[in-house]
């Protein structure tokens, strides 16, 4: 039987559903995980990881590199702590011998604080993607789709849809409050999904994190998808969350307003027919076989063209 390693990186927003990660993983037969943390930060998540037995490794920037050298197992993925393997990933690489394997997000979210333990959910596939690679052929770490040098079989997303990566890309508004930079005190991910992005013209202007733009996004397109039951057994550490919110700066209710609002005005924008677009667009894309498909350009492109097309005469007819 081959072993399995991930390699993660990790900041205390990711506290409350560390636990649920690392069961989840080991239940699949994950061998090793190399969590990369910045230096002195995560010191919750280091709790968690020393409670399991789990080496953490401090890099500058959280430079997935750092621990390339380290990995001794036979596959390798690069994973965050919101995405989850499937379960019949190793088998299928056990199996059939591969070199590489590209697999798709299987999507999720809502802004429901209770959504992440729910077993009922709504799922969108899209073409971004994670990938497994043997060790033996590994050339370079990547956060998504990492480099190998070798002769063997590297199969794409037409074979990987078989395998998603379920990404529970908001897991509820705390969550998200978690996870912006400069709310909780000891959270180290100022920069992740923090990219400004203006939308001005005359009267009109909105400012958001780009975040606020990939959820707001995917929360309306799952609006057109039906329920389906959760896979996967998903549970919530109370205590952390709970130990995160009293470190927050401020009102964490009102901060969590704040943030319900910024992500509404956002969904207000695409238009319906985009979306129901977009998702036959993303179906054919996959039955395409892409190589990788950058969901934060794709939804902010659509998102600036329908903010444009509201502003014009003719948009009022084609909401």
């Amino acid at each position: 039987m081959s072993s399995f390693a991930i390699v993660v990186r990790v900041f205390d927003g990711e506290a409350p559903y560390l636990q649920s990660f690392i069961d989840h993983h080991r239940r699949l037969g994950v061998d090793a995980f190399y969590p990369v943390v910045a230096p002195g930060g995560a010191p919750l998540c280091r709790e968690i990881f020393a409670r399991n037995g789990i080496a953490f490794h401090e890099s500058d920037g959280q430079r997935i590199s750092f621990v390339q050298n380290l990995i001794r197992e036979d596959y390798v993925a690069v994973i965050d702590a919101d995405e989850y393997l499937h379960p019949g990933l190793f088998s299928f690489l056990d199996e059939e011998k591969v070199e590489s394997l590209l697999m798709p997000w299987r999507l999720t979210a809502s802004m429901d604080d209770g959504f992440f333990e729910t077993q009922q959910k709504r799922f969108f596939v899209f073409p971004q993607v994670k990938s497994i690679v043997k060790t033996s052929a590994l050339q370079r770490l990547r956060l998504h789709a990492s480099a190998t040098s070798g002769s063997g079989r590297c199969l794409g997303i037409e074979q990987g849809q078989q395998f998603p990566v379920q990404h529970y890309y908001l897991r509820g508004l705390d969550d998200l409050l978690l996870k912006e930079g400069g709310v909780v005190k000891r959270t180290l991910a100022q920069s992740s999904g923090r990219k400004q992005v203006n939308l001005n013209a005359d009267e009109t202007s909105m400012d958001f994190p780009s975040r606020h733009a990939r959820v707001a996004f995917l929360l309306n397109v799952l609006r057109f998808i039906p329920e389906q039951a959760d896979p996967y057994s998903m549970s919530l550490d109370r205590s952390m969350l709970d130990h995160l919110r009293d470190n927050v700066e401020g009102d964490p209710e009102a901060a969590k307003r704040e943030l319900h609002d910024s992500v509404s005005k956002i969904q207000n924008v695409y238009r319906n027919r985009t979306i129901r677009r977009e998702i036959r667009a993303t179906q054919q894309l996959l039955a395409s076989d892409p190589r990788k498909v950058s969901y934060q350009k794709r939804v902010l492109k659509l998102l600036r063209k329908d903010f444009q097309s509201r502003r014009s005469w003719l948009g009022h007819f084609f909401r």
